[in-house]
């Protein structure tokens, strides 16, 4: 019975192979078209993973893109709102003390050691336009000593025996002088002179010698 099955199917074989077939052949074109398949699969998950990946970096871009607005718009409205806040404190200083003057705001004498003091003077510059105003300054002691009444320059009371100071503002700024009077002398005022430019006339305002955190009380 096995022996005439196995010549059934050779002949069965054999007519198939007479007419063209064979199962070798058949064979390597399966395997073909799965290598074929199996190819195209690849490439077909490496496409999507480019258009993932391309998804992923739009939605960061888009996300980046709003973040970066939001940002933007703050800080535009932040500078409306500090040039809103620079304009009123502007028009307070000019109806304080006139439009385009340069003058000290605030003077503040601090006790450091022995007899020597630090002068911290403010320098105010009101006026409508952002100019720069620059210039020199220079202070002077007023006081008793030994009975007589006389007035300490700059230059014997700053340690590097300085005259003036320069200064360079907009709307303010604050110089700081380190200064040391001399042994028996009795301070009672202290004189600031500031000058704009080289051929203008120095400006003098003078202040009582009060050693305290609040500013000294122009003198009459």
């Amino acid at each position: 019975m096995i022996t005439l099955l196995a010549a059934f199917y050779g002949g069965y074989e054999l007519g198939r192979t007479s007419a063209g077939y064979s199962i070798i052949h058949a064979a390597f074109e399966r395997l073909e078209r799965r290598r074929e398949v199996d190819r195209l699969a690849t490439e077909n998950a490496g496409l999507q993973r480019r258009v993932d990946a391309a998804t992923v970096e739009q939605q960061i871009d888009a996300r980046l893109q709003s973040e970066a607005q939001r940002m933007i718009g703050e800080l535009e409205a932040e500078t409306a709102r500090q040039q809103q806040e620079l304009e009123f404190y502007r028009g307070l200083v000019s109806r304080q003390f006139g439009a385009g003057t340069l003058r000290v705001q605030d003077l503040k004498i601090r006790h450091q050691q022995d007899r020597r003091y630090r002068v911290e003077i403010t320098l105010v510059q009101a006026g409508t336009r952002d100019a720069t105003a620059g210039g020199v300054l220079s202070i002077a002691v007023s006081g008793e000593r030994g009975g007589a009444l006389i007035q300490v320059p700059m230059a014997e009371l700053d340690g590097n025996h300085r005259r003036e100071l320069p200064f360079s503002l907009r709307y303010f700024q604050q110089l700081e002088l380190p200064i040391e009077l001399p042994e028996g002398f009795v301070p009672a005022s202290l004189l600031v002179e500031y000058r704009q430019g080289r051929n203008l006339e120095p400006v003098r305002q003078s202040f009582t010698w009060r050693v305290e955190d609040e500013p000294p009380v122009p003198a009459l």
